[in-house]
């Protein structure tokens, strides 16, 4: 693979299009400024950076990996560019699946239609930018000459390749007109707003979602955050969400007091940004939250995972295994739900999901890394005729990136031979090495008394 082109496509969704400031519609006309505005409909795709070199097309993700060749859209993409009399282009692009209806597009869609050749001859490129152009790096005083070029090189006939549909505007009434239009009207998923300054922004609408609190952390004023999950219809809680967006000091405080009469105990650790963990609690108060975007791949490409966890009265939280999810931007509390239940229907998966359809993971268990074990340590007590162990093993996994485990796990074996259950085993989880070496010094503490010797 060239080199070359890796880099440029990591480099441009991390130093461009991940950089868009995040708008929600309905303070569309406090953010966004200027005067020369070009608004372009917001396509949900994948998006894409394809390169067009003397002849060869080649279309790589945000990570720089080659998703696909020899699909119809590629083929007009490169009668485009010959037709045009470029000798080289690179552009960044949207690649999406139109819906059958005409209506909006939806993200995974594209992975399903990449899998299924049935569906491959029907994706679309939408391109938006242009990084380079005949050996040169693209330079626009304007986004307008920006879509100008991209209407020049791939016309304005219907194809698979057509440049984001865009609008000028002069105000932010105007702007507001179009959002109105294309995305309360028509559905579409946003609006990207170029001004004359280097800002960029993304304006989507806010979505609410019911769901349970099962964690917290605290602060001065009560509440700090809140850990947030949905419901599986086999039951499990998917966590999607941690954050305390809007919520009034009474309201932390309160709900501080009522959530300390809650706590469990947990096999599933997570910190928050001090460090200090997430204290989890029976699965009973229901929130109506509401987020401006969820996503289900992040800026680097990657599919984003979350916690799958199970609760059970007696043994509180386990972790069950990461899954396909998604990610929660701009999150903010609305209100209690008393009318709601944690149940499979009231803080049903599907809130997510029909937002934003979970991604298929594409790592092969195949491919993952060796664990490494950072820390082992045996202690025995002899008492007559029967012995006692601990055991505490503290492992690395070096899985996490791929969303589908822990960073680190602690493994603590109890054997008495004296006992009925002689073997009792437990597993504690967490994404920082720090806490989970404190929470093996807890272990110890609690488990090795006087009269043990470490072996």
């Amino acid at each position: 693979m060239n080199q070359t082109y890796k880099q440029t496509a990591i480099d441009y969704k991390k130093n461009v299009a991940g950089k868009f400031m995040l708008v929600e519609g309905t303070k569309l006309k406090q953010r966004v400024e200027g005067e020369r505005l070009c608004v372009t409909r917001k396509i949900d795709g994948h998006m894409q950076v394809v390169f067009y070199d003397h002849g060869e097309v080649t279309m790589l993700n945000s990570q720089g990996r080659q998703v696909a060749d020899g699909i119809k859209c590629l083929d007009d993409f490169n009668a485009a560019v010959v037709k045009a009399g470029i000798s080289q282009v690179a552009v960044a692009a949207e690649l999406y699946l139109p819906a059958p209806d005409g209506g909006r597009q939806r993200c995974g869609d594209v992975q399903r239609a990449l899998a299924d050749d049935t569906l491959r001859h029907q994706l679309c490129l939408a391109p938006f930018d242009i990084i380079s152009l005949g050996g040169e790096l693209w330079q626009a005083s304007h986004y307008s000459e920006t879509h100008e070029m991209l209407r020049t090189i791939f016309g304005t006939q219907p194809s698979s390749v057509e440049p984001v549909e865009m609008r000028s505007a002069s105000t932010k009434d105007e702007v507001q007109a179009i959002y109105d239009e294309w995305v309360d009207e028509e559905g579409a998923e946003g609006l990207v707003i170029h001004s004359e300054s280097p800002i960029v922004w993304k304006v989507k609408p806010r979505h609410t979602i019911d769901a349970a609190i099962i964690g917290y952390t605290t602060g001065d004023r009560g509440v700090r955050d809140l850990m947030m999950a949905v419901r599986r219809e086999d039951g499990a809680f998917q966590m999607f969400a941690v954050g305390s967006g809007s919520l009034a000091d009474d309201d932390r405080a309160s709900l501080a007091s009522r959530l300390s009469d809650m706590h469990v105990e947990s096999q599933y650790v997570l910190p928050d940004s001090r460090g200090i963990a997430y204290q989890m609690v029976r699965p009973e108060i229901v929130f109506e939250v509401s987020v401006i975007e969820l996503v289900a791949r992040g800026n680097d490409d990657k599919v984003r995972t979350n916690p799958l966890l199970d609760y059970d009265e007696a043994e509180g939280w386990t972790l069950e295994t990461m899954t396909p999810g998604v990610s929660a931007l701009g999150l903010q509390f609305v209100r209690e739900r008393e009318d709601k239940t944690p149940s499979a229907t009231d803080i049903r998966v599907s809130q997510l999901s029909d937002l934003c359809p979970f991604e298929q993971q594409e790592c092969k268990l195949g491919s993952l890394e060796k664990s490494a074990m950072l820390e082992r340590r045996v202690f025995r007590k002899i008492t007559g005729g029967k012995v006692m162990l601990h055991k505490f093993l503290l492992w690395k996994t070096n899985k996490e990136a791929s969303g589908r485990f822990p960073a680190y796990v602690l493994y603590h074996t109890d054997y008495s031979s004296s006992r009925k259950e002689m073997i009792k085993r437990d597993m504690a989880y967490s994404s920082d090495e720090q806490q989970i070496r404190t929470l093996m010094e807890k272990e110890i503490t609690a488990n090795v008394k006087k009269g043990w010797e470490e072996i």
